[in-house]
């Protein structure tokens, strides 16, 4: 599995690669948002699950921690966080993504792929020291120009030229719609 730009070395893409995913790991992709509690009683409250253990939920609600047993529960609705407008479309994750890179911000990096990848991101960057830096220095004067894209449902294609030197490669970059953003899917 690759991460875009492909990098002369596999050897080196290997451990850049190993080496984003830990940072996953460490990093807070998303604030945590609130659930809908509904009790038996049809009383709603909005609260954080913050523990589980033996038939007892933990939540915690208006700053005060309070246990609710799971037979008082009627159902529990997840809400997502709303989307953010810099993940709106493929070309704005992609540049969310290179910026993350050259700023070193390495939790903005792994929240520019799909769910699905970060946690795998974050196994494989424990393998790795210094990953971020070797990354920077791998796409260091590298020029990157879109080519286009095609969205079709839930999953899009954003062609991107990479150029460093004399070398130039165009990849096609899938992304999925996730939450109503755009995040990448490692290159096949």
């Amino acid at each position: 599995m690759r991460v875009f730009p492909r990098f002369p070395s596999k050897k080196l893409h290997t451990s850049i690669f190993a080496g984003l995913a830990a940072a996953a790991v460490l990093a807070a992709v998303h604030p945590a948002s609130a659930e809908v509690i509904e009790l038996v009683d049809k009383t709603k409250m909005n609260a954080k699950i913050i523990h589980y253990y033996d038939g007892v939920y933990s939540v915690e609600s208006q700053g005060n921690t309070v246990k609710i047993p799971k037979e008082k529960i009627r159902s529990i609705t997840f809400q997502m966080p709303a989307p953010r407008p810099e993940l709106s479309t493929p070309e704005k994750t992609f540049e969310r993504w290179r910026k993350a890179l050259a700023e070193g911000s390495l939790e903005k990096v792994i929240d520019c792929y799909a769910l699905m990848f970060q946690g795998m991101l974050a196994m494989q960057m424990n393998q790795v020291n210094d990953g971020l830096k070797k990354m920077q220095k791998e796409i260091e004067g590298t020029k990157f120009a879109l080519k286009g894209s095609s969205i079709k449902g839930d999953n899009a294609t954003l062609k991107v030229t990479r150029q460093k030197g004399e070398d130039q490669e165009t990849v096609d970059i899938p992304f999925v719609h996730e939450n109503n953003e755009w995040k990448m899917l490692p290159p096949q």
